[in-house]
């Protein structure tokens, strides 16, 4: 899978909540490495780490709820 393929894929939390989808993925080129990845809902936005996803596929599932993710302004 690339990087373009996860653009706009929708995330689920560990509870099959449905969060958004992918807005903005922020690498470290140095390490080659995505940092972070940034989901829009609605009005809220969030971000997650790699660590945080357990699954990839049709959808991207998080091993975390929604109370654990870190909203943005």
């Amino acid at each position: 899978m690339n990087i373009k393929e996860l653009q706009g894929k929708e995330v689920l939390d560990m509870n099959a909540k449905n969060m958004g989808k992918v807005s903005d993925i922020e690498f470290d080129l140095m390490q080659g490495v995505i940092k972070h990845i940034e989901l829009k809902g609605g009005k809220q936005k969030y971000t997650f780490l790699p660590e945080q996803v357990d699954k990839i596929g049709d959808r991207i599932i998080l091993k975390v709820t929604e109370d654990q993710l870190q909203r943005k302004p």
